[in-house]
């Protein structure tokens, strides 16, 4: 097993495309971050007091936009924190969109491979490769999680005339639920790339993840549940998708151990079953 896991290890950081994903995600949170810096400095008290109460309505309500929408939360005469603009990145799913894109490429790019015939030769278990798989996702999530803090941060000091970072047990609480939302739809990602073995298709599909395209699936079987008689049930709430877009700034207990458990039940089923399929498939 530890064999597999070093194998997966060095070919994840051999792959050349997370380095370029990297680069446009740096890129990218160094070019919107200049254009916040450029808004704050153009709108009025008014436009910044309707830019806030937007970003808080769409925190206290059930209903989700399609598309990707990046609001910053700061209210007006405060100085935009780090943890804003952290905030509102994540929950557009800016970041998000960057990690399926390499999940899906990571995922495929040796399911028809010698690679993968070899290995799954030699052992028994051939389950304990989407384990390995999965571990090194977990690696991947923390990176790119930290990449984006230390871009986010950099990018603040740059563009900002005042440096502000912003409650930091709000801040680690935040990071730490949403590390592991993102690693859980890393690994349905993971799982839908190994059930379908198609590139376009998986990268479609984890697109529309990110988009909040799946919600009018989500919709249609809300609309099905209250012809049932059950009533203020909303199925979106218990997605990773969701949790990761509804997660607020200040997180309650109950909201934090929801979106935890929420990301555990996914992250387990994704590897149960991607493990299980891969056992019996012939590669």
């Amino acid at each position: 097993m530890l064999n597999m896991i070093r194998m997966e290890m060095y070919r994840m950081f051999k792959t050349k495309c997370m380095y370029i994903i990297w680069f446009i995600l740096a890129a990218g949170i160094l070019f919107t971050t200049g254009l916040s810096a450029e808004e704050m400095k153009i709108f009025s008290m008014e436009e910044k007091q309707e830019m806030y109460e937007y970003a808080m309505g769409k925190e206290e309500s059930d209903n989700v936009n399609l598309g990707m929408d990046v609001t910053v939360p700061t209210k007006p005469g405060e100085n935009v924190s780090v943890f804003d603009l952290f905030y509102a990145n994540i929950k557009g799913k800016f970041i998000a969109l960057f990690m399926v894109f390499f999940t899906v490429l990571y995922t495929t790019a040796d399911l028809t491979s010698g690679y993968v015939k070899n290995i799954a030769g030699q052992v028994s278990q051939r389950g304990g490769l989407v384990i390995a798989k999965a571990i090194s996702l977990f690696v991947y999530t923390v990176m790119s999680l930290l990449i984006f803090f230390l871009c986010q941060t950099l990018s603040n000091l740059l563009f900002f005339d005042e440096f502000t970072f912003g409650p930091v047990k709000q801040f680690a609480a935040y990071v730490g639920i949403q590390l592991l939302l993102h690693y859980a739809l890393l690994l349905i990602v993971m799982g839908v790339a190994i059930v379908l073995r198609n590139n376009v298709i998986s990268m479609v599909i984890a697109v529309c993840f990110c988009m909040n395209v799946l919600m009018i699936f989500y919709n249609f079987l809300d609309q099905l549940i209250v012809k049932f008689g059950i009533k203020e049930f909303h199925i979106v709430n218990y997605t990773v998708s969701g949790k990761m877009l509804m997660l607020g700034m200040d997180i309650s207990a109950k909201t934090a151990s929801a979106s935890i458990a929420v990301a555990i039940f996914f992250s387990a089923a994704a590897v149960a079953i991607c493990s299980m399929i891969f056992q019996r498939r012939d590669v």
